[in-house]
């Protein structure tokens, strides 16, 4: 048992393998960003059926939900690199976080366009009738009631989201994974090592939990 797992080990690697919980923030905050702005504008699409758009956006998410995360990485920042200098170029992070912002915003627009479509069309007919356009409408009474319903689904693909930067190591990110891979090829105490990974990554995503429960409560004082 003293050879399976190394109690003084675990408490020294563990800061080390923390140290790199920034980058791994980082790229799930920045990617969060996007795949809302993403997800949104694609809900929005589908919801009014804009004629040019939305079978472009269908394609789009075929192919984004459709297909594994890793496949997405692998192409984009391989296999586009051989047909374009700019994703030749560019930082593996930046790579990791453009893909899962793509990736996760598929996922969201889903969750956003359900949202979108539980709000009573009673309230845009009168809407209407007060004057407001479109664009008035869904800014105002739509997408404040739709973010409140969608609020559960989208902090659920926060956590996924979360748990996705695991795989950013691939491409070379020293994040949390990256860290911990470059310890285990060292001491090759994979068990403390990854043990060290899961109780961060758990940790974290009690907190994403406890930041939805507080703006959940939010939300209900306000509507």
């Amino acid at each position: 048992m003293q050879n399976l797992f190394d109690l003084s080990y675990f408490f020294s690697v563990f800061p080390i393998i923390a140290s790199k919980l920034q980058v791994t923030l980082l790229l799930t905050l920045t990617a969060a960003v996007f795949s809302i702005i993403i997800g949104v504008t694609i809900a929005v699409i589908a919801y009014y059926r804009i004629r040019i758009f939305y079978p472009i956006t269908r394609f789009y998410l075929s192919i984004l939900r459709g297909t594994p995360l890793v496949a997405q990485l692998y192409f984009f920042y391989y296999g586009l690199a051989r047909v374009s200098e700019i994703v030749l170029n560019m930082k593996p992070l930046t790579a990791v976080a453009l893909v899962l912002s793509l990736n996760t915003g598929a996922f969201m627009s889903e969750s956003i366009r359900g949202a979108l479509l539980s709000v009573d069309s009673g309230q845009k007919e009168a809407a209407a009738m007060m004057g407001m356009s479109e664009l008035q409408t869904i800014r105002r009474i739509v997408l404040p009631q739709a973010f409140r319903v969608s609020l559960p689904a989208l902090f659920n693909d926060l956590i996924n989201l979360l748990k996705a930067t695991s795989l950013a190591f691939m491409l070379g990110v020293r994040d949390i994974m990256g860290q911990a891979k470059s310890e285990g090829a060292q001491s090759f105490r994979y068990f403390e090592i990854y043990l060290a990974v899961m109780i961060i990554y758990w940790l974290l995503v009690l907190g994403f939990s406890h930041l939805h429960k507080i703006m959940d409560r939010k939300c209900m004082e306000m509507y």
